[in-house]
């Protein structure tokens, strides 16, 4: 594979990633728990979008923002029933962490019993992939990168240069402290769900329009987006941003080096050209995390 396709390949995946990883970690740096139903949020939210472009024909950057929506109040309705009771009972994190897995396998099974557990496909129009600097891209992939890159850029904005932007980061370094300073931490912190989760719908519609889309796929890619997250260093988002594009590279090298110098021990055996199959990609991110947590635990980006 061309170096250039390898860099194409890797961009596309880093941009889904990263939307994903950025509400993970935005979780754990707020409330300090791992949250393992935020990829099936964004899945809930594929489903909308799907449902909304394919079953009502609403255009599907429409039905992508009002999905967005839909699941962002969604998950201010599970922290306030669920989530926000616990921390107002004084549970440890690893409770809330346990409980997330349980929204996790609930909503799982309750999309498998709307949409059924048949992969379903966004209608796109296939169209001639072409060319750039050697590496071959579609369109649909240059809307997933230039989406990507315009949603890091708006969260960018968001944390510097709005008052809930500030006010987040406030909460993030010393909670009492800004509760102090008459900082509503509840109300940061319901808008931190709806953000969250409305970029993870982004993030798992551009998985689901590029592959296909399944009730299962949260848990799927839940090992990539925990990777992303821990390698950057879980409670930064900019780490979660680095993390993705790193993983994504590793990934795609992995798939593109032949194998047999490794297999063939020196000669000693005689196997022809061997190479990854995308089905190991997520082997890739659980090796690439095991590695991190064994050699630097805070990630690339630890955030003091």
């Amino acid at each position: 594979m061309e170096i250039s396709q390898i860099i194409v390949n890797s961009l596309i995946r880093a941009s889904e990633l990263s939307l994903l990883a950025i509400g993970l970690t935005m979780v754990f740096d707020i409330l300090k728990f791992a949250n393992f139903a935020h990829a099936d949020y964004a899945v809930l939210g594929s489903f909308l979008t799907y449902s909304f472009n394919q079953g009502l024909g609403i255009p599907l950057l429409v039905a992508i923002v009002i999905a967005a929506i839909l699941t962002g109040v969604f998950g201010i309705g599970i922290d306030k029933i669920l989530f926000k009771r616990l921390r107002t009972m004084g549970v440890q994190p690893v409770s809330l962490m346990i409980v997330s897995m349980g929204v996790a396998i609930a909503l799982r099974n309750i999309l498998r019993l709307i949409w059924s557990s048949r992969t379903k496909t966004y209608h796109i129009a296939i169209k001639q992939p072409f060319e750039i600097l050697g590496a071959r891209i579609t369109a649909l992939q240059l809307e997933i990168i230039f989406a990507g890159l315009l949603s890091m850029v708006a969260f960018h904005l968001l944390l510097h240069r709005t008052t809930f932007g500030k006010a987040l980061r406030a909460i993030s370094d010393n909670r009492a402290l800004a509760s102090a300073c008459a900082i509503d931490s509840e109300k940061m912190i319901k808008w931190m769900w709806f953000i969250a989760s409305a970029y993870g719908v982004i993030g798992g519609t551009m998985i689901a329009m590029e592959h296909v889309l399944y009730p299962r796929l949260g848990f799927d890619i839940l090992i990539p987006i925990f990777c992303a997250a821990i390698l950057g260093g879980i409670g930064n988002p900019y780490g979660a941003m680095l993390g993705a594009l790193i993983l994504a590279f590793a990934e795609n090298i992995a798939l593109a080096l032949d194998l047999k110098w490794l297999l063939n021990l020196g000669g000693l055996f005689h196997f022809e050209s061997i190479q990854l199959n995308t089905g190991y990609k997520p082997a890739v991110s659980f090796v690439i995390l095991i590695f991190v947590l064994l050699l630097k635990p805070t990630g690339i980006l630890r955030k003091e």
